[in-house]
């Protein structure tokens, strides 16, 4: 009779999972990649987060909380900082996508070598 194998394996042969890199990590690897193609996408977004939430306020929006006393630059200021992960989660999705279009393509392999120095 065959002794029975285990379905897991010994504790010592199972290596852990690699640890996810913190975000400043994985932003600056996608900088070292696509360079300005993902800093203008990042400020971008900023700003158009934040005049966004500008003209939300002027039309009529009322912001409860510690925004509220600022003004309506400040509270939009405020608000662009609290949605900066889906804007960072935007980023990381969009530059890849946006660095496929020919043009930019051809900038990115022409320049390349410009910022991956720098970083």
């Amino acid at each position: 009779m065959k002794p029975s194998t285990p379905d897991i394996a010994p504790p010592e042969t199972t290596t852990p999972p690699a640890a996810k890199p913190p975000l400043m990590a994985r932003f600056k690897a996608l900088l070292l990649e696509y360079g300005p193609v993902a800093f203008a996408l990042y400020w971008l977004s900023f700003g158009l987060s934040m005049v966004g939430f500008w003209t939300a306020i002027r039309a009529g929006f009322q912001p409860e909380g510690a925004g509220a006393q600022a003004g309506a630059w400040g509270a939009a200021y405020v608000a662009t900082q609290v949605i900066k992960p889906l804007r960072l989660g935007a980023v990381f999705v969009l530059t890849p996508l946006v660095a496929r279009i020919p043009p930019v393509a051809r900038f990115l392999e022409r320049h390349r070598h410009k910022w991956s120095d720098m970083l």
